[in-house]
């Protein structure tokens, strides 16, 4: 018996970490609503993740919903990798320094693409202990953000690179606790990383602080600020498949937030002027980042004569991050005005079986964002999206299953207007900011799945 569980442990473990270790481990591209890339499957892909949390055939289903693993006989492991392909063009930009600053104009760059196109690499492996019970693990990198703005874009006092990466490993247990109903349960070990910068106006520093006699005028000495730390934490994830007659399976599940206290961070700076140098030396500083919590249901609906109808609403609780604020020993917190919201994602879908090996698939979701006009940044341009998916399946042997998907989706213009306020305020140094932003994304998934 022992020996069994430890040949089912490694076989999970290299099922699950094929995909990734190939790969590597990639930054996950600002695409999704807020920071988080649901882009975990290519069967998921297909149908804009319509009945990911009820449809229970394949093993990468478990990131959706642990329990579904009771529809998979005996070892299965699945490898995918998607390829984020995001656009955030920037239409127009204009900055101003604020008016006890003289109010001049920020002068600098004002267009190109702000987001950055990544490989996204996730693995999966189940096991059948017994009847009535699975194990399960799976490795993905679900939150990420790439945004860069060039050092001399007229955006780059607010912004200019903006780096989240995440890395999960999670085991999963379910349990068929009747013919009918099933349970299950993850544990989310989590690794995050980041890192911040932006252009700091020394010039608008040095005036506000009685030194323009030194030559310390707005806009007369740009300097770099960045921070960057990491951490580790955990979290964890229930689900239930419950299939009320034949052919109608309902799924739901809820993921807990994560939270990461990333002090082991160092802000530090480039280029001060020797008037300040005392004032912005590198320093130890921390930063709090909570991935948030969510709950989904789902619908798997058999139609008759090849035909089935996939359905999932999710809400996120985006409205834990109202502030991006960075800790510095020595000195006062930076702190940049967020004001997320919760929000919905709601799918709808269809599957057809061709004939014995292939299937297709179609969707369309709604994906609503999480941030609000009028905090709006340049580091998340983000607005509410729109998705259209097609993909397939195909059956190449007895064993082994290939899935392909492809995603457009369509976003609304993101506009930025920020003020710069009154001295003492968040954005008083960076200026105004007024940008509009054309947004879309193209996803391409592949996958394969082998049953043993």
């Amino acid at each position: 018996m022992e020996g069994t569980a430890r040949c089912c442990c490694r076989s999970l473990a290299a099922g699950a970490a094929v995909g990734v270790a190939v790969m590597g481990w990639g930054a996950t591209p600002a695409q999704a609503s807020g920071y988080f890339l649901r882009d975990q499957s290519a069967l998921g892909q297909g149908s804009s993740f319509a009945g990911s949390t009820a449809r229970a055939d394949d093993p990468s289903m478990q990131f959706f919903n642990p329990a579904s693993m009771v529809r998979l006989p005996g070892f299965q492991a699945s490898q995918v990798l998607t390829y984020v392909s995001p656009s955030a063009e920037v239409d127009s930009s204009s900055g101003r320094r604020g008016a006890a600053l003289g109010g001049s104009p920020v002068l600098g760059g004002t267009g190109g693409d702000v987001a950055q196109s990544a490989l996204v690499p996730a693995g999966y492996a189940t096991y059948q202990l017994s009847p009535d019970w699975w194990l399960g693990l799976s490795m993905n990198s679900p939150w990420g953000l790439i945004t860069k703005t060039e050092a001399g874009d007229v955006a780059r006092y607010h912004a200019m690179t903006s780096v989240l990466r995440t890395f999960e490993v999670t085991p999963s247990v379910a349990w068929k606790a009747t013919p009918e109903f099933s349970v299950g349960a993850s544990l989310i070990v989590q690794y995050m990383s980041a890192r911040l910068s932006n252009a700091v106006d020394f010039g608008s520093v040095g005036a506000a602080a009685g030194l323009g006699r030194l030559g310390l005028t707005p806009g007369s000495a740009d300097g770099i600020g960045s921070v960057k730390g990491d951490d580790y934490s955990v979290g964890w994830q229930i689900g239930t498949l419950w299939e009320p007659h034949p052919g109608t399976r309902l799924g739901a599940s809820f993921r807990s937030a994560v939270f990461q206290k990333l002090d082991g961070s160092w802000l530090s700076f480039e280029n001060v002027p020797s008037a300040l140098a005392n004032s912005f030396r590198a320093a130890r500083g921390s930063a709090k980042v909570t991935t948030p919590e969510s709950a989904t249901l789902g619908l798997w609906q058999d139609l008759g004569r090849g035909w089935t109808l996939l359905s999932d609403v999710s809400w996120t609780n985006w409205s834990r991050f109202q502030e991006l604020r960075i800790k510095a020993d020595g000195r006062a917190d930076t702190v940049t005005a967020e004001n997320w919201r919760d929000t919905v994602f709601a799918s709808i879908g269809t599957e057809y079986q061709l004939n014995e090996k292939l299937r297709l698939r179609t969707g369309f979701a709604y994906d609503q964002s999480p941030v609000k006009s009028a905090y709006r940044t340049p580091r998340v341009p983000d607005t509410d999206r729109y998705w259209l998916s097609v993909g397939a399946s195909y059956k190449v042997t007895d064993r082994m299953e290939i899935s392909a998907g492809y995603s457009h989706i369509f976003a609304r213009d993101g506009v930025v207007h920020l003020r710069a306020g009154s001295p003492g305020s968040a954005d008083f140094l960076r200026g105004d900011l007024d940008q509009r932003y054309s947004n879309s994304v193209d996803v391409f998934a592949l996958q394969a799945r082998i049953s043993l």
